[in-house]
């Protein structure tokens, strides 16, 4: 075997056929080989700031130079000189390697506490057997619906099980907009260290789970590294979990190919929860937080909060709060009246299409003859795609449904007015504020 000088002196030979003149003479010729450390090539770096730099920059090409000058010394290591006194002794004790923090999964998310109703059985039965058996069955599972349904205590219920089950598991769990980030970061100084880090840290997992997968649409090159990482996962069969806010085909920004392999397993979608299961998440919630409502109380505030999870929870708490704050127990329903009197006003005038038609127009000056008619100028598109929009945003109607009311549009026109305004909230600041604004009116905030 190559003693330390001779390899580093090959390795400098390849090296200089790569980099720089200046990148040589002042990062790398000035490291000095130490000895070779099991598979390493141990490296001085002479100044204690020069090691984070040569790492950072220069790691993949010193790697690789090493491994084509040899075969038994595979990686390296660069020190300082306070280091390097155990190395030559051969007293250097053993680093642990460094651990990945896994997703910390909220215990609170749990299959035996997800309520489960009509709105959302699919959605669980399909959980669990990923969670059961990871990778060999709904791969990729691509969950849909809603703010506030119960996508995100889904995915937490699969991690939490498969952790419980196999503690070793490493399981990736982001939101969109960090796989967004981290793969910006890999490619901003075309750095191959920092391009391999990123193909590891969502390469090297047993589970890939995103979170609000619509949010990529439109960052073609981020599409590009999410379509690599989907085909290698799949292909040494890693589970990958999805959620979105819409199905797969209504994707219409992202690339053909992504959609194709995003309905490749098992595409399943949660709804609005009905009043029975409502009843049985606010039974849930209050048993959970040690307080005894009565079964009218719990019915009163199901039947007229209505939209989501979140806003259920939100009324049981208002109430809880309310009550110990006035010093009474929750015993009827005058307390959740008092409690929850803007909620209940504002819901008491039940939302339809032409509310929100009716308030588009006024907002915009434009009659509803226009709106939902043929016209096509840009006075008439604009406030047409809006209400689009937030009709489907509010009352998260069918598209089809939507479509009807609309003079018979197709499906396809539908999809591209509500994701023309999807896009443009992300850039556009008009669009913003008359967004907000429109939906302040609606809402009756």
């Amino acid at each position: 075997m190559k003693d330390a000088k001779q390899l580093w002196k090959e390795v400098q030979d390849v090296l200089s056929k790569e980099l720089s003149v200046v990148a040589m003479e002042v990062w790398i010729q000035p490291l000095e080989p130490v000895c070779i450390y099991g598979n390493k090539l141990i490296l001085l770096a002479v100044l204690k700031n020069a090691k984070a730099s040569i790492m950072r920059n220069y790691s993949e090409k010193i790697r690789n130079a090493i491994n084509d000058v040899n075969t038994f010394v595979t990686d390296f290591d660069v020190i300082t000189e306070d280091e390097r006194q155990a190395y030559e002794s051969g007293n250097v004790e053993k680093k642990e390697e460094p651990k990945e923090n896994k997703c910390v999964f909220d215990p609170c998310f749990t299959f035996d506490n997800f309520v489960i109703g009509g709105s959302n059985q699919i959605a669980y039965a399909a959980a669990k057997a990923v969670a059961q058996n990871p990778g060999q069955q709904h791969n990729p599972l691509f969950i849909y619906g809603g703010v506030g349904l119960g996508k995100t205590h889904i995915m937490h219920a699969i991690g939490n099980h498969i952790y419980s089950k196999n503690p070793s598991a490493k399981i990736l769990y982001v939101t969109t907009a960090q796989f967004i980030n981290d793969f910006i970061d890999s490619i901003r100084n075309n750095n191959d260290n920092e391009n391999r880090m990123f193909r590891e840290k969502y390469r090297d997992v047993d589970v890939l789970m995103l979170d609000d997968i619509q949010f990529i649409a439109g960052k073609e090159a981020t599409q590009e590294a999410l379509f690599h990482t989907f085909n290698d996962l799949y292909h040494f069969k890693k589970q990958i979990i999805l959620s979105s806010d819409r199905h797969p085909k209504e994707l219409t920004f992202l690339d053909e190919r992504l959609r194709s392999r995003f309905s490749y397993g098992l595409t399943c979608d949660i709804t609005a929860p009905d009043i029975e299961t409502r009843i049985a998440i606010l039974e849930r919630k209050a048993y959970a937080k040690k307080c005894a409502v009565p079964s009218d109380v719990l019915n009163f505030i199901a039947e007229n909060i209505n939209t989501n999870i979140r806003e259920l929870e939100g009324a049981l708490n208002k109430v809880i709060f309310y009550a110990a704050l006035v010093g009474r127990e929750i015993d009827s329903v005058d307390i959740v009246k008092e409690a929850l009197k803007d909620e209940i006003e504002s819901g008491s005038h039940a939302l339809t299409i032409d509310t929100i038609v009716e308030k588009v127009c006024s907002y915009y000056n434009v009659s509803k003859k226009d709106l939902v008619g043929k016209k096509r100028t840009s006075a008439i598109t604009e406030p047409r795609f809006m209400c689009i929009y937030l009709i489907n945003d509010i009352l998260s109607l069918p598209l089809v449904a939507i479509g009807e009311y609309f003079g018979g549009r197709d499906h396809a026109t539908i999809i591209h007015a509500r994701d023309k305004v999807a896009m443009a909230l992300e850039n556009d600041m008009k669009t913003k504020i008359d967004f907000k604004n429109l939906k302040n009116m609606i809402m009756r905030k």
